[in-house]
């Protein structure tokens, strides 16, 4: 209408609405009655611009807030059009009513027509890349996933075309002329993809077309890989070749550019959009431009979405799918008819798969509004349509809000709890699309300002150089004041940057709604409030939120927000603002066995006898992590009451403990650390307010005293050793009630002897109190103690004076019986049958020498008496040692036995010092040994002894004691035992001498007993067993073979272990290659026998013998197989000299160690992955153990804490029959069908609104493992499903079944998330079936039958046998009828239509292989190049490694390139020849084509030795195939290889190797092993950060110089020119490693050790003449 003059004079009674005269008004009323009374509200609120009182400019944290909802939509609008989609399941009419997840049918490749899946064709492949690291990448054509999220705002995407100078610069300009329907035309097309009812992509079936196509394609790929030209400036418009994610180039138009160097494209071809950086574009040349545009983008015609809605909803989306399933894969076609042209749009008609307009079925199902169907066959006019309107006309996103229901936002603009702004993320699709759309409105208008008419239009601004919608507050000269409405900020925007609205404003809703939060009245909104209301809505790190929708309430919606645990926030305010207060007395305490059992525990504060501390606990740490955490986050000092519960910062550490308060001084506090009994005063500052949550953890610590010990026997000597205690382990036992504080108990050493005891003994009469006799109960008392696992605490009781000077002694070395091992070192070495050992004990013999170095402090001499403890100098280094009175030679000197390193000496009386207490923590270390065996060893065997104990770390079991000399079994780190190998070489040099008739009966049952236990040096030899050590050590296996958590095997394995064992199997091989005859063995006996699996010959033991049948046991991995006469030899007395390399193992008892789901989880755990190994205790030979890994602790823990896992549904034999729906199928032997019976279907629908709440929080993607349950999001309709991962294809896709529907389908890593433990509890609705009574034959007649009987219907199931979890059963339809007699009569009538049982026969009955070994990894083999070419091999018909020739250096000098590289001892060079680069380049062009035609034989094995061809997955997306070596075989049929031409190692399935063919021998093995010359390793290992270092040369070109040769490595002098303003530098590598700090020179070693050696053997002198007789 058009108004007068005077408008504005006429206004409406109630709102003010102003009209131009009463009959406009009347005419009016209708239209304007609902809204008068919301108008007539609004006009008692404050005015309009209060509630928009923003200080102009943003501060920090509003900046950020709207960068990322900028960002955020930026992601959106990157995914639109690039969802995949897949076929879907056809449901029967009256099934279930839910849409199953989609079946993803076998992927071949139709002619010319790209698959849109995730296997894309492999394109044109590099000739020669270097494999140096197994990565693979996602093969995915354009459409089948969205470009990788970037962190660019959404408001800087614009669309303006290129300047001239940009045009100008480019010599040609592709041109593409895109295919299109002529209005009236039907055509029959393929259907590609559908993103909704408005744009649907569709292909032409010309075989022609799509032949060019793919050359096309691959002509671009094998240019461009190799063109880095990038396009500088990409035109709007434009045509260029885009990469893809899958690595592959593809015809794309410019859709629109932003300013940070991303492109938004269309693929020309396939009709997906993405967006990519400008580095991924190329020009296309002009012969790749001839083809015309593939992609055919339609509308549907006279169809919208419902309800004036600019966007269609899901449902319809969906709808569309199933009428339309893409068909490019089976080249089926659909009727298309074009009826009309709107601007760029083409309008059709399309007709499904059974003659039905698309379009009318949407509209009659109610799911489309009919709209007015277009007749223009010309484009019409675009360009903006201006709008004059106000703001506050435009719909809001909250009115199609419901009251109560959940919807995710983020907070972009706060002023406090009760004034926010807030997006709503559930339209974030919209809005990014939308946002779009007003950049390329705004480019186009040409204008250069805009002045506003008034207050309350709806204008464009400019703000961050990207237009946004917004709402004018006031004007001022050249500027106005901007409330941008899609985001709530303010600013001041000058005229320029100002556009008229156009009728684009009015296509969305705001997106961003003005809401307060419920509950905090305006009272409570103080600044306490506003700070914890902030925090819990992340104001400083702006993340989506949740909320709940309340309603609306003076023009705002009232919103509760929830936290991150999903606690309302109006709830949680006050339960933070009214926090309480936690008492000491509230929190459990840990109590001993009532039973008077022991209990292991730690000393820890010791006050007096009768007061100190023991921790208990197990949760120290988890407690130490949630203060430390809670510390972090509350900086506010807390006023405490006497008795509260505290955290308390300790003054020492300033670290954060749990604390009670025992008093309060002023602005101090005493504490109580109650979870380690120390007191402390502290300052408030220092005090934080107890958590609740801390309160589910007991005090970690008890207070005890000692029972029987009265005040009186605590003597000021006796006191100081029992504080010497602290940190050690004890036993405590209960001698009074758990209930009284302090706690009675009875405190007992780790050798049984019991502390109260030993005191009580000391004092029969209280009122006799002999000063030295308490010391020798206080020295008795801490004898047996275990050292101290850190530094003692200084006594707190003030030593006193007393009449008598105690002497202290030493504990004893502290070696077990038990079959443990220590760590130890040879100081002292008389013979084999008198030597000393030391005992290493990490870091404490240096803490120990630290402190005796202030015994010289004390001048004052000391005169002991034989048999004293005392401090000694050692004449050589002049240093004070701890020693032993041994002899007085004379009135001034005495001969000392220094008891850390097992010498004698003799010293003068003023250089002995009396004891100090803290001496005495540390047990002796020196221990007097004797090599165990039946009699004295002869000294003959000294050299082999030095040759075995040389280099390495070395260990000792105790096996008896004789007095205070040991007889012991000492072994190498590699497990070998030193007895054992001594006692395979020689004989006893004397017999043990006949016991007199006067000898001590028991003394010679204990000889006879200990000969019995040892190795006879006659008969035939045993493999002795490994020694797994029983102190605690953790040690590195492999879980190789797996029949319950009570009974597995462990492999051991470090990289030692593993070269030493490879060339030990190696031995083996060779010997059994050369011993034709097979061998009969006994029950019991060790042999050698061949493994089928990868043809290895391995030690094993005969466990039972069926005629020409054994079953042995592989006694180096624990599996157990059967095998044949002819696949056994006997075992050489020379294999057994290795102890066995497994161990037999079981975890705790307090789990379920038969539980199907536990060994399923264990296996997980640990397949594939090194396990670290603590044995516990021995039975027999199977170690109870505890197992680690890297990414879990203490894996028993873990198991227990798994929940009752999932348990798959069997239905009963021969029960009722089931109601179900057909799925999949891929034969009649494996099929799915759902079941839809009443309970079924409302357990599942139950289970899906649970995962549909469940999976719109927050997540991580989860990385799964194969067979692992996880909850992943379906193509189609976008729902979170259950499924179960079948095949981790690479870091991003993997194949899953959706167990509640029974098809697969391939899903991108990025939807899966871990499934929660309550999802378990519901069984499968898949049923996993085979046809019973049909047998194997499987005519293509029968299968399409079968296929028409359970389309689309209600099937019932009656099963007749299950085996595991596949039902055998009888389906028979609606009617009755028994489907499998149909389908049995179709094969019958295949069979004597053909003469043959079937169309697809085998002719080889298959047999199932029962007797694999069952370990994770088998035996190793030697590494390249170990093999011995003159020695007897395994025979074998592939090439051999030894048949090839290698490239030998020409000269001492030449030039490399590295090209693998283990350690600066270990890496692979190439030599700098450019000829061999081509020739290889050229075999490898020939391998290609071979191996990709080559099909895989199943057949074919590989041992170790044998050249193959090996696929590698490198950078790009198509891998190549390389020459390789096989160095280990798996049992599961993987390889080890070793890509001969580089050196690098990979593990490969069987299927990815191929047989070496004889023309790919003729160039020789171009990489040679090599090490780098004049360094050595730091400690005698070499760090990653020293490869790291060596990398930097990796593939550059270096000048080498052969120094050595050590066996086939060159021993290597690398420098490298560099060039410099002063010229060319050389840079030494060696040098750069030794500058660099990760490697030694080995020059200055060997001076270092050349002085050593000269060092031990003056004292080796010196000692011989100060004491001859040794």
């Amino acid at each position: 209408m058009e108004l007068s003059p005077s408008v504005g004079s006429l206004q409406c009674s109630r709102c003010k609405t102003p009209y131009c005269s009463p009959e406009c008004q009347k005419e009016h009323w209708p239209e304007h009655r609902p809204h008068c009374v919301d108008i007539a509200k609004k006009l008692e609120e404050d005015e309009f611009e209060s509630r928009f009182e923003v200080d102009i400019g943003d501060d920090a944290a509003s900046k950020e807030m709207k960068a990322y909802a900028r960002t955020i939509v930026q992601e959106q609008y990157s995914k639109q059009s690039a969802q995949q989609m897949s076929p879907q399941v056809s449901q029967p009419t009256n099934g279930p009513s839910q849409v199953s997840p989609g079946v993803r049918r076998d992927q071949t490749r139709s002619q010319g027509v790209r698959p849109q899946s995730s296997q894309a064709s492999p394109g044109v492949r590099q000739s020669q890349p270097s494999p140096q690291q197994s990565s693979k990448e996602s093969s995915v054509p354009p459409k089948a996933s969205p470009a990788p999220s970037s962190s660019v705002p959404p408001s800087r995407v614009r669309s303006s075309p290129p300047t001239e100078s940009q045009r100008l610069n480019s010599s040609w300009v592709a041109k593409i002329t895109m295919k299109q329907l002529e209005v009236g035309q039907e055509s029959q097309l393929v259907l590609v993809d559908i993103d909704d009812p408005g744009r649907i992509i569709f292909q032409f079936p010309v075989m022609e077309d799509m032949q060019a196509l793919q050359d096309n394609d691959a002509r671009m790929k094998e240019v461009l890989d190799r063109d880095h030209t990038s396009v500088s400036a990409p035109a709007v418009g434009e045509f260029y070749a885009g990469q893809f994610v899958d690595g592959s180039w593809y015809r794309c138009r410019v859709d629109a550019c932003d300013l940070d160097r991303n492109v938004t494209v269309t693929y020309i071809d396939y009709g997906n959009k993405e967006m990519v950086p400008c580095s991924k574009l190329r020009k296309l040349r002009p012969e790749w431009c001839s083809l015309p545009g593939q992609a055919v983008i339609v509308a549907l015609d006279g169809v919208g979405p419902q309800m004036d809605s600019q966007f269609w909803s899901q449902q319809a989306v969906d709808r569309v799918k199933e009428l339309l399933p893409p068909t490019q894969m089976s080249m089926k076609m659909y009727q298309v008819t074009c009826t009309a042209r709107d601007g760029d749009r083409t309008l059709v008609k399309v007709l499904d798969a059974n003659g039905q307009d698309v379009g009318e079925t949407l509209i009659n199902s109610g799911l489309a509004a009919k709209t007015t169907p277009q007749t223009k066959t010309t484009p019409q006019t675009r360009g903006p349509q201006f709008i004059d309107i106000d703001a506050k006309e435009l719909a809001s996103l909250c009115e199609g809000w419901t009251v109560g229901e959940r919807y995710l936002v983020l907070i972009t603009e706060r002023e406090g709890p009760h004034n926010l702004h807030a997006q709503g993320l559930q339209a974030i699709d919209m809005f990014a699309q939308f946002f779009n759309e007003v950049q390329e409105e705004c480019s186009a208008m040409q204008m250069e300002l805009y002045r506003p008419k008034r207050v309350g239009e709806l204008v464009y601004g400019l703000y961050d150089n990207n237009w946004y919608r917004a709402e004018v507050l006031s004007l001022s000269g050249q500027a106005a004041k901007v409330f941008f409405i899609d985001y709530g900020n303010c600013e001041l925007v000058p005229f320029k940057n100002l556009r008229q609205a156009t009728s684009l404003c009015q296509k969305q809703p705001v997106f961003c709604v003005p809401c307060q939060q419920v509950g905090l009245d305006a009272g409570t909104a103080n600044d306490k409030v506003e700070e914890i209301f902030n925090q819990l809505t992340y104001k400083d790190n702006p993340r989506e939120l949740s909320l709940v929708y309340k309603g609306r309430k003076e023009g705002k919606a009232v919103v509760d927000f929830l936290s991150d645990q999903g606690e309302l926030v109006s709830v949680l305010i006050p339960k933070i603002l009214t926090p309480t207060r936690v008492m000491a007395g509230d929190i459990e305490s840990l109590t001993f066995p009532e039973d008077g059992s022991p209990a292991s525990c730690v000393m820890m504060s010791i006050n007096s006898m009768a007061s100190f501390y023991v921790y208990r606990g197990t949760d120290l740490e988890k407690v130490m992590k949630e203060v430390a955490e809670i510390c972090a986050k509350d900086q506010s000092a807390y006023d405490p009451t006497v008795g509260e519960m505290v955290l308390g910062q300790f003054s020492e550490d300033k670290s954060w403990y749990r604390a009670k308060v025992l008093d309060v001084s002023g602005d101090e506090v005493m504490l109580l650390y109650t979870d380690f009994g120390n007191k402390e005063k502290v300052g408030k500052d220092a005090i934080r307010r107890f958590d609740p949550a801390l309160s589910k953890y007991p005090h970690q610590s008890v207070h005890c005293k000692m029972a029987s010990v009265t005040k009186s026997m605590e003597t000021p000597d006796l006191l100081q050793v029992f504080a010497s205690l602290y940190n050690q382990p004890v036993q405590i036992k209960l001698k009074g009630s758990n209930n009284t504080d302090p706690v009675e108990v009875e405190v007992v050493m780790e050798d049984g002897s019991s502390v109260n005891q030993t005191i009580v003994e000391l004092f029969p009469d209280e009122a006799t109190s002999a000063a030295s006799s308490t010391n020798q109960a206080a020295a008795s008392a801490t004898s047996s103690a275990a050292s101290s696992s850190g530094t003692a605490a200084t006594s707190p009781v003030t030593t006193g004076s007393t009449s008598t000077v105690s002497r202290l002694q030493f504990q004893k070395a502290a070696v077990p019986l038990d079959g443990s091992q220590l760590q130890c070192s040879i100081i002292e070495f008389t013979s084999l049958n008198s030597f000393h050992l030391q005992i290493i004990r990490k870091g404490e013999i240096e803490a120990l020498m630290t402190q005796l170095e202030k015994v010289g402090e004390d001048k004052t001499p000391y005169q002991p008496e034989v048999g004293d403890d005392v401090c000694a100098i050692y004449s050589l280094d002049s240093l004070w040692y701890r020693a032993r009175v041994l002899k007085q030679l004379d009135g001034n000197s005495y001969l000392v036995y220094f008891v850390d390193f097992g010498n004698s000496e003799n010293v003068a009386v003023s250089e002995i010092r009396k004891l100090k207490p803290e001496y005495v923590k540390l047990p002796c270390l020196a221990v007097h040994c004797r090599l165990s065996a039946p009699g004295p060893l002869s000294e003959d065997l000294n050299p082999k002894f030095g040759e075995l104990a040389m280099g390495g770390t070395l260990s000792f079991q105790a096996v008896s004691q004789e007095d205070d000399m040991y007889s012991v079994k000492m072994f190498r780190d590699d497990g070998v035992c030193i007895n054992d190998a001594l006692l395979g070489t020689s004989s006893f040099s004397t017999p043990p001498p006949v016991a007199a008739a006067s000898t001590n009966a028991g003394e010679v049952a204990k000889s006879q007993a200990a000969a019995k236990s040892e190795p006879v040096a006659a008969g035939k030899r045993k493999i002795p067993e490994f020694d797994m050590p029983m102190d605690g050590r953790k040690l590195p296996f492999l879980i190789t073979n797996i029949f319950s958590l009570g009974s597995f095997h462990a492999h051991y394995y470090t990289e030692e272990s593993r070269e030493r064992f490879t060339a030990f199997l190696e031995q083996i091989s060779v010997y059994c290659a050369g011993i034709p005859e097979p061998y009969s063995p006994a029950v019991g006996e060790e042999v050698c026998c061949q493994f089928s699996a990868t043809e290895q010959w391995l030690r094993a033991q005969v466990l039972q013998v069926e005629g020409d049948t054994y079953d042995v046991q592989f006694v180096d991995y624990g599996n157990i197989v059967k095998v044949q006469k002819e696949e056994i030899r006997k075992l050489d007395d020379s294999f057994t000299l290795m102890p066995k390399q497994a161990i037999h193992c079981s975890l705790s008892s307090s789990i379920d160690l038969n539980s199907p789901n536990l060994i399923e989880k264990f296996e997980e755990m640990v397949r594939n992955s090194i396990s670290f190994i603590v044995a516990v205790k021995k039975e027999s030979d199977l170690y109870e153990v505890k197992i680690s890994t890297e990414e879990v602790e203490d894996i028993t823990e873990r198991l227990r804490e798994l929940p009752a896992g999932f348990v798959p549904r069997v239905l009963t034999v021969n029960g009722p029959r089931e109601p179900c729906v057909f799925v999949d199928m891929d034969s009649f032997s494996s099929f799915y069908v759902q079941l839809v019976g009443p309970p079924y279907k409302e357990a599942l629908t139950d289970l899906e609104t649970k995962l549909e709440t469940f999976c719109q929080t927050p997540y991580i993607p989860y990385k799964a493992r194969d067979n692992e349950l996880v909850l992943t999001k379906f193509a189609v309709d976008g729902k979170w499903y259950r499924a179960r991962v079948l095949e981790v294809m690479d870091e991003s896709v993997y194949r899953v079944l959706f167990i509640d529907f029974g098809n697969k389908d391939l899903v991108e890593g990025g939807v899966l998330r871990e499934i929660d433990p309550t999802f378990l509890s519901v069984p499968n609705s898949g049923i996993h079936c085979k046809l019973a009574g049909l047998g194997e034959s499987e005519p293509v007649a029968a299968l399409q039958r079968f296929a028409e009987l359970t389309a689309n219907n209600l099937l019932q199931m009656e099963v007749v046998a299950v085996e595991g979890e596949l039902h055998e059963v009888v389906l028979f339809n609606q009617d009755g009828e028994n489907i499998n007699e149909q389908v049995l009569q179709t094969i019958q009538q295949c069979e004597l239509s053909t003469g043959s049982p079937s169309l697809e026969q085998n002719t080889q009955e298959a047999v199932p292989i029962k007797d694999t070994p069952q370990c994770a990894v088998t035996p190793t083999a030697t590494e390249v190049g170990a093999g011995s070419d003159s020695a007897p091999m395994v025979q074998s018909s592939n090439i051999r490694l030894s048949d090839m020739a290698h490239v030998t250096p020409p000269r001492e000098e030449f030039s490399v390139v590295i090209t693998s590289i283990d350690s600066p001892d270990e890496f692979f060079c190439q030599m700098a020849d450019q000829q061999a680069f081509a020739s290889l380049a050229l075999m490898m062009e020939s391998m290609m084509l071979y191996c990709e035609t080559e099909p895989s034989d199943p057949g074919q094995k590989y041992i170790v030795g044998d050249m193959c061809c090996a696929f590698y997955n490198c950078s790009s997306s198509d891998g190549g195939w390389y020459r390789s070596v096989v160095t280990e075989t798996f049992p599961n049929g993987s390889y080890n290889v070793q890509y001969v031409d580089f050196g690098n190692r990979a593990i490969l399935p069987g299927e990815q190797l191929r047989p070496m063919k004889p023309d790919f021998t003729e160039l020789p093995i171009l990489a040679f092993k090599s090490a780098l010359h004049g360094v050595i390793a730091p400690q005698g290992s070499w760090s990653n950060a020293a490869s790291e270092k060596l990398g930097q040369f990796l593939n550059q070109p270096l000048d080498a110089c052969l120094r050595d040769r050590w066996g086939d490595t060159l021993v290597l002098q690398l420098t490298q020119k560099v060039q410099e303003e002063a010229g060319v530098r050389e840079v030494d590598v060696g040098e750069y490693l030794v500058n660099a700090g990760v490697a030694e020179s080995e020059s200055n070693t060997a001076d270092e050790a050349a002085l050593i050696q000269q060092q031990i053997a003056a004292l080796q002198a010196k000692l011989k003449q100060l004491n001859p007789q040794t």
